[in-house]
């Protein structure tokens, strides 16, 4: 067995199914990988462990179809593919994971999963001591039961997941600069704390309504109003003053407490929950005469260039591109 439990740089190649094996039984946890290719991989990972939480994130594929077998991870592993795609069978299911859907092996359930051999793939590896250490820091309590998450990340559902994985894509793209920086045992912590805590609260488990609870507790009543109010009128038309009527606070404290717990103004944070919905409808109607000016308009974007722009910062697409993957 490889050990990889001081080496924070993560660079391997190899066309050796068992090497393969070994060294992700080193990252992730134990498990199993069945192929037909033993000899003939083009298997390669490169990625980074943080040193206080152990949190590892890499880049890998396997060149070849294989299937990895799961019971006892002791971590949870968190994947996303840039290409390709890979099945999880898990509690009776199938979950097909692309490029729009990532997949979250918990620890201590059988599952199954199926790579493509063109398959490349982020992942995120978390140790379950650490998960539950910043659950528990969270809620003030110990932890009595596993955390079981929903195996299914829907990025074009919940724009958090997006920016999550944005995140751990600027990472992995700086990755080199951040292995030379000094003082990454002082202030990794904070950032894998950030991304333990940010998963927890964005990813559907079965200790979210608790969080939820603890989360509405610090936001004001206001602001949740404010909030619902958006989601449920955005086809309409919605200015400022409109929200600044319902909130019944002062134009500036509205917006500064809109920003500190939103991270966002109210009203970009309309534009965004409106792009989301669009992108949503685009993902998954097969309709092929759906007007996108129709329903760029219906959803209160009245200058289509700039629609079409704010699409493709918001999703990397155009509304024609995401349509086509369907059509």
């Amino acid at each position: 067995m490889l050990s990889l439990s001081q080496e924070m740089d993560l660079s391997h190649h190899s066309s050796q199914a068992d090497f393969a094996h070994h060294l992700m039984s080193s990252i992730c946890g134990e498990h199993r990988l069945e192929t037909s290719c033993r000899d003939r991989l083009n298997f390669h990972y490169e990625g980074i462990r943080l040193p206080r939480k152990r949190l590892a994130m890499g880049k890998i594929g396997y060149g070849a179809g294989v299937c990895i077998n799961t019971s006892n991870l002791r971590a949870y592993s968190i994947s996303l593919p840039i290409q390709g795609k890979q099945i999880l069978n898990v509690r009776g299911a199938e979950y097909t994971s692309n490029c729009d859907k990532g997949l979250i092996l918990s620890n201590n359930e059988f599952q199954d999963l199926v790579i493509d051999k063109d398959c490349i793939k982020y992942q995120v590896v978390i140790p379950e001591h650490s998960m539950q250490q910043v659950l528990a820091e969270l809620l003030h309590q110990p932890i009595d039961c596993p955390i079981v998450f929903n195996p299914e990340m829907n990025l074009n559902a919940d724009n958090s997941l997006l920016v999550w994985w944005k995140n751990i894509d600027n990472f992995l793209s700086l990755r080199a600069q951040f292995k030379g920086m000094q003082g990454m045992q002082l202030w990794s912590e904070d950032y894998e704390n950030f991304l333990i805590k940010a998963l927890l609260l964005s990813q559907e488990n079965n200790y979210s309504e608790i969080l939820r609870t603890l989360c509405n507790q610090y936001e004001p009543e206001y602001l949740r109003k404010i909030r619902n109010f958006i989601q449920q009128h955005a086809h309409e038309n919605i200015c400022a003053d409109d929200l600044h009527r319902i909130a019944g606070v002062s134009k500036t404290k509205l917006y500064e407490e809109f920003q500190h717990y939103y991270g966002t103004s109210p009203l970009s944070f309309l534009r965004k929950y409106r792009l989301q919905q669009i992108h949503q409808i685009l993902s998954h109607s097969s309709n092929k005469k759906l007007s996108i000016s129709k329903l760029a308009y219906d959803w209160g974007f009245n200058h289509l260039g700039r629609f079409s722009q704010e699409y493709r910062e918001e999703f990397g697409e155009s509304p024609s591109e995401t349509k086509n993957k369907i059509c």
